[in-house]
């Protein structure tokens, strides 16, 4: 498993709602729908997406421009609190002199210089620069503009910091604007204040146009699919982000490396569909059904697909790190080399799976059915194997380190050249006395049986 097939998530450009603009949503949605349900369904918004947005978490853009547009607010700007603010007048400010700010690490000085800042009219622009770190303990609006004025050699105003990540909404001229943009993106600045900074966006509005056009056709494509069920539809590369596809017919789709972030796909037909390499983080899957989909390279991140139907499907390299499988039925399968860490596939059924060279470290695999299945060397660490059923599995070089296989069934399991420091055994049928021997010998904790119960380990 290599690191860049658990890389970062996509950046994405988000908004939430300031608290006058969450009241006047809740009254427009209490004065046009029954529900936040109802309201999903006319909006053709995931419902997770609008929870989100009330409870004034970041969405992104597209999806926080269609809510305020079907909630008939006027300007998604004044909800999100980005909205123009009045012109500055000309001010004198003072900036630190002489610094050494590479990398954009700033320096204490006790030299100013005073810039005399005067604003043109109608000739600046806003842009959105995004902080990792806390924006309880972030500096006030002051320092960052003392910090960004340094840079540019004129005035950005801070209009804002929005909370989530830290977001620094900013106006300047668009000289000054394009050189931040082009000091961050060339790693010039890396930090303002001690925050490393993630991105920078312009809020063009000369740009409104075409981002409307484009959110146009994202929904109405969106509609299309929800109100004219058709197999075999091409969607490569489609950005069907946050949209409500709960129940489509999408079976044998091409939605390769199509965006679906956030999407409602519970209860759909992706039977048959290309999902190579597309973007289902964060979706919800319950009830779909996935019978030989192609999802390899597909990144399933927080994804939800609890009782869900992937038999025969191509998850190779897939990234499923922290997906919700409970019940989930992958038997045949193919999880080569896929990212299984931190997964919940308690009671799953992966007979036959290929699961080689999987990384499973901490995923939950209580009661799961793995007869058969093909473990060579998946990585296995800190995994839960409790009454799971490994009849016949391939577990040749398998890293077992600190796993608990308490009650597992291990008959006919192949565990030679298993790594077994710190696993813990009890109550296992199908281990003889000399392959016990041998995994103590190789670290293994081997468990007293509880009080009354029959041990099950035979020779």
């Amino acid at each position: 498993m290599n690191d860049t097939n658990r890389g970062k998530k996509k950046q994405r450009i988000t908004h939430n709602a300031t608290d006058e603009g969450i009241d006047r949503a809740n009254r427009a949605l209490k004065r046009n729908f029954k529900s936040k349900t109802d309201f999903a369904k006319f909006s053709y918004v995931s419902r997770s997406t609008i929870t989100k947005f009330f409870a004034q978490e970041p969405i992104q853009s597209d999806c926080f421009q269609k809510i305020c547009e079907e909630l008939q607010l006027s300007d998604w700007r004044e909800i999100a609190g980005i909205k123009q603010t009045e012109k500055l007048k000309a001010r004198e400010i003072d900036c630190p002199s002489n610094t050494n700010l590479n990398k954009g690490k700033e320096s204490v000085q006790t030299l100013t210089r005073q810039i005399t800042v005067i604003d043109e009219p109608n000739n600046t622009v806003l842009a959105v620069i995004t902080l990792q770190g806390d924006i309880n303990s972030a500096p006030n609006k002051e320092i960052f503009e003392t910090i960004l004025c340094e840079y540019s050699g004129k005035i950005i105003k801070v209009i804002d910091r929005h909370k989530g990540s830290i977001k620094l909404l900013i106006e300047g001229s668009p000289e000054d604007i394009k050189w931040i943009v082009f000091l961050i993106e060339s790693n010039e600045i890396t930090e303002l204040s001690g925050f490393p900074v993630e991105e920078i966006e312009i809020i063009d509005e000369n740009s409104d146009a075409e981002e409307t056009t484009k959110s146009n056709n994202k929904w109405s494509l969106v509609k299309e699919i929800v109100s004219q069920p058709d197999k075999d539809r091409n969607l490569s590369g489609a950005n069907l982000s946050g949209a409500d596809l709960s129940g489509a017919n999408l079976s044998g789709a091409d939605l390769s490396g199509a965006d679906l972030f956030g999407a409602d796909l519970s209860g759909a037909d992706l039977s048959g569909a290309d999902l190579s390499g597309a973007d289902l983080s964060d979706v919800n899957l319950f009830g779909a059904v996935l019978r030989n989909t192609d999802l390899s390279g597909a990144d399933l991140r927080n994804a939800y697909l609890r009782n869900i139907d992937l038999r025969n499907a191509n998850l190779s390299g897939a990234n499923l790190n922290s997906a919700y499988l409970p019940g989930a039925n992958l038997s045949g399968a193919n999880l080569n080399s896929a990212d299984l860490s931190d997964v919940n596939l308690n009671g799953a059924d992966l007979r036959n799976a290929n699961l080689i060279g999987a990384y499973l470290i901490g995923a939950y695999l209580i009661g799961a059915y793995l007869n058969s299945a093909n473990l060579n060397s998946a990585n296995l660490r800190n995994a839960n194997l409790r009454n799971a059923n490994l009849i016949g599995a391939y577990l040749n070089s398998a890293d077992l380190s600190n796993a608990q296989l308490l009650s597992t069934n291990l008959t006919d399991a192949d565990l030679s050249g298993a790594k077994v420091k710190k696993a813990r055994f009890r109550d296992n049928i199908g281990i003889s006395v000399t392959i016990q021997h041998d995994l103590k010998v190789k670290g293994a904790i081997f468990e007293d049986s509880s009080p009354g119960d029959r041990s099950k380990v035979f020779a």
